[in-house]
């Protein structure tokens, strides 16, 4: 992925601005990880997702 200059402010669009946020944090977070330790907790938050909303789909 890769860098681009936001064309927004963070009064502009709130919500834009906080996914700007969490993008820039994981980029930095995976810096340091090897594409298959990023892959490996890709693949653990998106079970652990469907887990989730398995579970509130049959209560």
């Amino acid at each position: 992925m890769g860098t681009y200059k936001n064309d927004f402010t963070k009064e502009d669009d709130q919500m834009l601005w906080e996914l700007h946020e969490i993008r820039h944090q994981l980029a930095e977070e995976h810096k340091s990880m090897s594409i298959e330790g990023i892959n490996k907790r890709a693949n653990e938050y998106w079970k652990k997702l469907k887990k989730r909303s398995s579970a509130r789909i049959h209560a």
